[in-house]
């Protein structure tokens, strides 16, 4: 262990002060160091951390977060960070400690010590493209030991009992590790833009519902759901069936059909209500979506109207 020499100097972990001789792997339970719960240090190397029991915060630079059993977090390489547990928490805080260099999943990358290595392993690569990377200081929450708590588990048995070939053992039940994580950050942050995507849409829907007789444009729907003009018009359509455009004429034309039906009011001063600002333009999109005209369309509800009073007299 190093220190930085300063006042308020960190402690600094070097692989010696864990790994085994010529290893490229170590992993331990919080319970089996004490003494380093509670103290802001950074290591040499990557450390994965899951927490199995109790609760803590974890302090990572001038971030603080909450943990507790089933969360799983990744610290990078150079990182000040400790673990401070919850005394008042109903159980203690006990958390696998896996630690491990770049090169040990992929040789290639021999001499870096940061968890970007990962990024450009042609290993990584090929396994996830461009669609999935390691960003520093990752966490994943989860409620209870599931399958990153087996997979700690038999890293740690093995790392513990030493047996023939336990070292590729390790290896492959990392990498099944890191596949688990790439799989569940995925699907969360997929989860996260469907998520963010509906509520800009819907925002995006009553906006028009509320606002159709005003000047409606794409660029301006699109500012006020923060997306770019592109990408919200092809969003909009995958999510509705219908373009911006289509959707803004059909609710004009439902708000100009329920005008028709229910008041005096002149064509061109329901064409000019409902955000038409050209008459002929408005025959011409009423036509297309009703197939009438709209004294067509007015004088029909107005004969639907007394057959319905006829017959309820």
């Amino acid at each position: 262990m190093k220190n930085t020499g300063n006042a308020d100097s960190i402690c600094v972990f070097t692989r010696d002060d864990f790994f085994r001789p010529n290893e490229k792997v170590y992993i331990h339970m919080s319970n089996e160091f004490p003494d380093y719960i509670g103290v802001i240090h950074k290591h040499l190397f990557i450390e994965m951390v899951y927490i199995i029991s109790g609760t803590a915060t974890h302090v990572v630079l001038d971030k603080r977060y909450p943990a507790k059993k089933g969360d799983l977090f990744i610290i990078n390489f150079d990182t000040p960070h400790a673990f401070f547990s919850d005394d008042r928490a109903s159980e203690p805080f006990v958390a696998y400690d896996l630690m491990f260099t770049p090169d040990f999943l992929d040789q290639s990358i021999t001499g870096s010590d940061t968890l970007e290595a990962l990024n450009s392993s042609f290993l990584f690569y090929s396994l996830f493209h461009e669609k999935n990377q390691f960003t520093p200081d990752l966490s994943v929450s989860g409620n209870s030991y599931n399958k990153f708590g087996e997979l700690f588990n038999k890293i740690y048995l093995e790392h513990r009992g030493k047996e023939k070939g336990y070292l590729e053992i390790i290896r492959a039940y990392l990498m099944e590790l890191i596949i688990t994580i790439f799989r569940k950050t995925d699907s969360s942050s997929k989860k996260a833009e469907i998520s963010r995507n509906d509520k800009a849409i819907s925002f995006a829907l009553e906006y028009i519902r509320d606002n159709f007789d005003k000047r409606i444009s794409v660029q301006n729907l699109a500012n006020r759901v923060y997306l770019c003009q592109d990408y919200f018009s092809r969003l909009f359509h995958d999510v509705t069936g219908m373009t911006v455009t289509s959707m803004i004429q059909k609710v004009r034309v439902e708000h100009a059909c329920h005008l028709l039906s229910t008041t005096n009011r002149t064509v061109a001063d329901i064409s000019s209500a409902c955000g038409f600002d050209d008459v002929k333009f408005f025959y011409t999109v009423f036509k297309k979506s009703m197939n009438l005209l709209p004294g067509e369309y007015r004088k029909r509800a107005s004969n639907e109207t007394i057959l319905y009073d006829e017959k309820k007299t």
